[in-house]
């Protein structure tokens, strides 16, 4: 059975990463105040009550991948607050997507935009996870092209029982184009 991810396109390729151009979406998220290796455990449960039915319509909604993981930017966060989200299913438009009966579950549009992705498969720890973010970065660093916006995302797509070796994970962040100084005429 095929879980639906959200829609993009690759617009370029660099190295092993890719830049792609993802569709506007909706999510819903919560925040979480753990270490990073059980904030995703955490989320996962909220989000899960509210899909299978903790909403004002006792609605059902289709679980999706992957599960996003994303540390808290605001200046006022705690070092250990995350926000982890589930992508709503693309049938569903925001507006009537029923209202979550937990209050830490809210419901946010996400614009399009342009995400520096790398893909790699393995095991869900925190060791895997930041030797892949630092390839990231440092391939975007390096690039020309793409500017990082805000903080690297952990993107996680098979269920827990799936055998580590076969489970996808990407790191992402939102990027947009590096804007070129254009030499004067003078």
């Amino acid at each position: 059975m095929a879980i639906e991810t959200p829609d993009y396109e690759v617009v370029e390729k660099v190295g092993d990463l890719e830049i792609r151009m993802y569709e506007p979406h909706n999510v819903a998220r919560t925040l979480v105040q753990a270490s990073f290796s059980k904030a995703a455990n955490q989320g996962f449960g909220r989000l899960a009550g509210y899909i299978f039915g903790g909403n004002d319509g006792k609605q059902k909604i289709a679980m999706t991948a992957p599960v996003v993981q994303v540390p808290v930017a605001e200046t006022t966060a705690r070092i250990n607050d995350y926000w982890v989200t589930f992508t709503m299913p693309s049938e569903h438009d925001f507006n009537a997507l029923p209202s979550p009966d937990d209050e830490r579950v809210e419901l946010v549009q996400v614009p399009a935009q342009h995400v520096a992705v790398l893909a790699y498969t393995g095991s869900w720890s925190e060791s895997k996870y930041r030797k892949h973010e630092a390839k990231l970065l440092e391939t975007l660093q390096d690039n020309t092209q793409w500017v990082q916006l805000g903080e690297t995302t952990w993107a996680r797509y098979d269920h827990p029982l799936t055998p580590w070796f076969l489970r996808k994970n990407e790191v992402a962040v939102v990027v947009a184009p590096r804007i070129q100084a254009v030499p004067s005429a003078n």
